[in-house]
């Protein structure tokens, strides 16, 4: 009999460490994942005067993988302009550190982009077939470690412009405006939109609701920038439950276990206990798999599931976020755009994307956009 499972069959036989980083590492292309990033490619190859997008969700939802993703397919897009020119970085990302005691800090900020850039600059340049990567002088934060801030951000505007870059990702981007006093936010948001003025870079905020309190700051920083939500799945949804049955059906087969379980025969207690959130879920199935890697288990048992479920207190908090969210968005933003996303799905989700032009290019009619929905 032919081994049917998407994976070798020798991945049956490695190490339960082995087996689990295979399994943490699948990430499932989805609906909402997919119309997300749809709304955020578009901001960046059909360019306006929009500099700051925010993508917005309830926790577990899915956001830093469709930051990943994003940053993914830009890269890969770009490959050609960056074989021939090679210093180009088209995008980076990193995640914003909360404020201490109050006080935001502007040059460690600066140094953590910079960081991402020197990473990025040494991978790239192990990778591109004509390494000639002549960056590392310019995005050195050894050396602007002992330098004041407006001289590492004047050094950042100067490595942005360099690297040509088109977007910088920010996860957890809340924290950027968790300071007291409205002033103080309108002072971060004009802030962001300098720095994207001056090096012609993208910037896109992911974070939690609280975003949404930016587009209320001014008239100028609601003029440029834009909203993307990326919302959790619900069981009132006829179509969003036949999604969720199909990633769950998905994951059940990545399960790196002897038998397949059969997660899809109690889909609804799996949607209503991970909130309809991907990212949820995905934790919940590989906590679970861990489970049963440890009891030398041949496949998922229902006693697996519900062991490593999450707390009733916390699915509770949770929720209680996200319908507050929910409501924000709907009551604020939410119906103008989420029509706007939607007319930018295919019907077909079954067709594969249409292949898209050079990151950043002005172009003189809209493509299609997407992602296929296979696993990555």
């Amino acid at each position: 009999m032919n081994f049917q499972r998407p994976f070798l069959q020798e991945l049956l036989t490695k190490s339960s460490t082995e087996r689990l980083d295979y399994f943490h590492n699948i990430t499932v292309g989805h609906l909402r994942l997919r119309q997300a990033l749809d709304a955020l490619l578009i901001n960046l190859q059909q360019q306006t005067d929009i500099c700051v997008l925010f993508v917005v969700g309830p926790a577990g939802v899915g956001k830093t993988t469709l930051r990943l993703r994003a940053e993914k397919l830009l890269l890969e897009e770009a490959l050609t302009s960056m074989s021939h020119n090679t210093c180009q970085i088209p995008v980076a990302g990193i995640e914003a550190i909360p404020a201490e005691g109050g006080k935001f800090n502007y040059k460690d900020y600066y140094l953590r982009v910079l960081e991402s850039l020197e990473q990025l600059s040494v991978t790239l340049s192990t990778t591109n077939s004509k390494p000639n990567f002549q960056n590392h002088a310019i995005a050195s934060t050894t050396y602007f470690a002992s330098k004041s801030s407006d001289i590492v951000r004047r050094a950042l505007e100067q490595a942005m412009r360099h690297h040509q870059m088109t977007a910088l990702m920010v996860d957890e981007a809340q924290h950027l405006l968790m300071l007291a006093g409205g002033k103080q936010m309108l002072h971060q948001m004009n802030w962001i939109k300098s720095i994207a003025n001056i090096t012609g870079t993208v910037h896109i905020l992911f974070g939690t609701y609280d975003l949404l309190n930016c587009c209320r700051l001014s008239g100028q920083v609601s003029r440029r920038s834009e909203d993307i939500h990326l919302p959790r799945y619900c069981s009132d949804s006829k179509e969003d439950v036949t999604e969720f049955i199909r990633i769950l059906q998905t994951f059940q087969t990545h399960l790196p276990l002897i038998e397949e379980p059969s997660l899809v025969e109690k889909y609804e207690y799996i949607l209503d206990y991970s909130l309809g959130c991907i990212g949820i879920l995905k934790t919940w199935l590989t906590r679970a798999l861990r489970t049963a890697l440890a009891d030398n288990a041949s496949t998922l048992s229902w006693k697996h599931i519900q062991h490593n479920e999450y707390s009733s207190s916390r699915r509770e908090q949770i929720q209680q976020e996200a319908k507050a969210g929910e409501q924000r968005w709907r009551n604020e933003v939410g119906n103008q755009i989420q029509t706007q996303i939607e007319t930018l799905a295919p019907e077909d989700l079954s067709q594969p994307p249409v292949k898209r032009g050079r990151v950043g290019k002005r172009l003189a009619k809209r493509d299609t956009v997407g992602i296929n929905l296979d696993v990555s």
